[in-house]
């Protein structure tokens, strides 16, 4: 039962990628400019104000989950709705409609991750948990590469892509409904967001993670942009640049996971920091020829903090506390997903739209990750032997 309940879990990071890939990042807000007859600021107003929601009620949900014990069914319930509004975007036609429905879509995703990602206690060994970790997060890219591409290839228009999309996330989110079911085992207790926040180690490991995080959510955003602007890629170009970074992103996730299930995953984290930072240099100063060698760099990379995240984590969270945990943690990643556009804008728009903003704006962003070695290592010192 353990093992189905792993490849369950592990299933369902496939599908959470096809619809972060699919809806946040690529057909979803193409649909609404080009089809429905919004723009930027439409889907931005929305998408941002979403976030705002699973914030403050990602938190409260975090909290009922860990008292309540809830966290399997709460996650359940919200994958369910998701996929019921997935399919309901196949018959919308109407701007309103379409960001109505993508505002509470959004919500759930942003619930069922933090519920989903406190579920790896449940479905893995201590020993095992970056194993499975590595695993959730490689077949999540190979979802994320598999759905673009089948949704592009196989459809002749929006709601087509969205039915695809819907029936690719249902296929791969159905197990996780049916063989996740953790074996409750302690008494409900009451949590004190209060002593969280007073835990100032938590609360450097969180600051860290926005810093490392901001870094990541503005590559992953301005990625393709940055592409067209500093070396004329056109859109085939991009998806190849993007498609071969994400080949060894998938490789490299597992063998991140079987590194930290050898060595202490959180001294491992420690070297992703200064990866990342080293990254961004050389994104600054590469070339057409170059860049190629840094797209990898940076797959590799992405895959390493996903799967090495959440892993320490739960290592020094108190047992009954992690959903609630997980919860701060998603705050800090919607806070870097915020501050990461915002820096970019304002470097492109005062040294302008041309290749020494983009690479100025790119070497900015590393300093983020500089600063996040540096708390991560006071956290390390004050909390572990290092």
């Amino acid at each position: 039962m353990k093992k189905l309940q792993t490849a369950a879990w592990v299933l369902f990071d496939f599908a959470e990628t096809v619809f972060s890939a699919n809806i946040i990042s690529v057909f979803f807000p193409l649909w609404i400019i080009n089809t429905l007859g919004g723009n930027s600021y439409h889907y931005s107003f929305v998408y941002s104000t979403s976030i705002i929601v699973s914030i403050l009620t990602g938190i409260i949900v975090g909290k009922l989950a860990d008292e309540l014990n809830l966290k399997d069914r709460l996650f359940k319930l919200c994958v369910g709705i998701l996929t019921a509004l997935l399919f309901s975007l196949y018959f919308i036609d109407n701007l309103f409609l379409a960001l109505s429905v993508f505002f509470v879509m959004n919500i759930f995703y942003q619930q069922s991750l933090i519920l989903y990602n406190s579920l790896l206690t449940e479905v893995s060994s201590p020993e095992r948990q970056g194993i499975v970790s590595g695993a959730g997060v490689g077949i999540g890219y190979v979802g994320g590469i598999a759905s673009m591409l089948l949704a592009n290839y196989l459809s002749e228009n929006p709601s087509e892509v969205f039915l695809i999309t819907a029936l690719i996330f249902t296929v791969f989110a159905l197990p996780s409904l049916f063989f996740i079911k953790p074996e409750i085992n302690r008494e409900s207790e009451k949590i004190s967001l209060r002593k969280v926040l007073s835990d100032k180690k938590f609360i450097l490991f969180i600051i860290s993670v926005l810093l490392l995080t901001d870094a990541a959510h503005g590559l992953i955003i301005f990625m393709s942009v940055y592409l067209n602007k500093v070396f004329g890629f056109d859109q085939n170009q991009i998806v190849n640049t993007i498609a071969f970074a994400g080949i060894f992103a998938v490789i490299s996730a597992p063998v991140a996971g079987y590194i930290i299930s050898r060595v202490d995953s959180k001294i491992f984290l420690k070297y992703i920091f200064l990866g990342w930072a080293a990254g961004f240099g050389l994104l600054f100063v590469s070339t057409e020829d170059s860049i190629y060698f840094v797209a990898v760099l940076f797959g590799i990379l992405l895959a390493s903090l996903w799967t090495t995240i959440r892993v320490v984590l739960i290592g020094f969270s108190p047992e009954g506390q992690i959903t609630t945990r997980f919860a701060f943690m998603a705050l800090s990643e919607r806070m870097a997903s915020v501050i990461s556009p915002l820096t970019w804008g304002i470097v492109v728009l005062l040294i302008g739209e041309n290749t020494t903003g983009y690479k100025t704006a790119a070497l900015i962003l590393g300093l983020f990750p500089l600063l996040g070695f540096l708390v991560y290592r006071k956290f390390l010192t004050g909390h572990f032997t290092t």
